[in-house]
């Protein structure tokens, strides 16, 4: 499965209004990757755009090399 073709699921703590207790991070968005078996990648080259402190639809930029990037979809849904 290609990477920019997979809709990376986050299962992350939030409050009742949709806010997430904390924010999402580059290494979370590198261990959900690998998790969900789309590939391992280096957190340091995770790049969030604007801090995700709710749950919905989010984009993040991956830097595979220094010539090639990919957008990933992500979604964050809170934890049960």
């Amino acid at each position: 499965m290609k990477l920019e073709n997979a809709t990376i699921t986050l299962s992350v703590k939030a409050g009742k209004d949709g806010r997430l207790f904390g924010s999402v991070r580059p290494g979370d968005v590198a261990d959900a990757v690998q998790a969900q078996g789309v590939g391992s990648l280096d957190k340091r080259k995770v790049e969030v755009p604007a801090t995700i402190k709710t749950v919905g639809d989010h984009e993040a930029t991956v830097r595979l090399r220094e010539d090639i990037t990919a957008v990933i979809s992500l979604q964050v849904v809170a934890a049960k």
